[in-house]
């Protein structure tokens, strides 16, 4: 039972909070035996692609509530991404992570967009907020030489 949770949870979504919680340790695991830079910013570019995934799917499903964690663990992990980047002066990394960051900022804004915005939900603001901090992100990268 163990093992199928785990092999479960390598595709769970935050709005499943228990094998949601089993990915987050593998990653975390995962993460820590990752010891050289680069090969760090390969691991974490690959988890940003699924907290993208994550992001579009509790929108998808108009889990709204798990927006802001959601939307908060994104901008967190990018922000790790770029501060990895420019403390190690990963020269060979700038280009595929600012295209990464680009592509993502086309999506991030396509679910804003698409976040219905004349309810009490307040949540797409946090959407805004990954589409700007990557913005800012953008900027550190481009003085990375």
């Amino acid at each position: 039972a163990f093992a199928a949770s785990l092999l479960f949870s390598i595709k769970a979504n935050p709005d499943f909070p228990t094998l949601f919680a089993l990915k987050r340790v593998q990653e975390k695991f995962f993460l820590k035996l990752k010891s050289n830079p680069e090969t760090r910013v390969d691991l974490m570019s690959n988890l940003l692609n699924s907290r993208l995934e994550e992001l579009q799917s509790v929108f998808d499903h108009k889990s709204y509530n798990y927006i802001l964690p959601a939307a908060s663990r994104y901008s967190t992990l990018a922000g790790q991404i770029t501060d990895l980047v420019v403390v190690n002066n990963l020269t060979g990394k700038v280009d595929t992570i600012k295209n990464q960051f680009l592509d993502h900022q086309e999506i991030i804004e396509k679910i804003y967009v698409a976040y219905p915005k004349n309810t009490d939900n307040v949540e797409y603001k946090y959407i805004k907020d990954d589409y700007n901090y990557l913005g800012l992100y953008l900027d550190q990268l481009a003085k990375v030489k």
